[in-house]
């Protein structure tokens, strides 16, 4: 086992702490080294995930141009687009650059929730913007 395949407590490899501060140059080196981009920790949750909620769309970047899978989903169905919706805090650049990769926006969770839906819930902000393309459901 490489250093790049160590896992945690949370069942999380080295790449998934790199996702989580958005460390691209770690994510790139761990990346080059071998390390999967679609290791799942123990809830499901990818590298891809992780950068996605904490905003960094720079590591979300390098995620997926190392082979990330954009609707890869973890244990409660949810693929990194709905986990950037929820934690956008009004912020659409990592939304549109999952959108753009070709993640689902239909893509339903374990709840039946869809991105889009959750878009359209969200209050305090106006996430829906991101996807008017996909048009009212009014």
């Amino acid at each position: 086992m490489s250093n790049h395949d160590v896992r945690d407590r949370q069942w999380r490899t080295p790449l998934h702490a790199a996702a989580l501060r958005g460390d691209v140059a770690e994510v790139e080196q761990l990346t080059t080294a071998g390390a999967d981009p679609g290791s799942a920790d123990g809830n499901g949750f990818t590298p891809l995930h992780l950068a996605a909620q904490e905003g960094h769309a720079d590591a979300v970047q390098a995620l997926l141009g190392a082979g990330a899978e954009v609707d890869r989903r973890n244990r409660f169905g949810n693929a990194a687009l709905f986990v950037a919706v929820f934690n956008s805090r009004g912020r659409g650049d990592i939304i549109s650059l999952l959108r753009e990769c070709g993640a689902d926006p239909m893509a339903e969770n374990a709840s039946g929730q869809t991105p889009l839906d959750l878009a359209r819930l969200i209050a305090d902000f106006d996430v829906a913007q991101y996807f008017a393309d996909l048009g009212s459901s009014e």
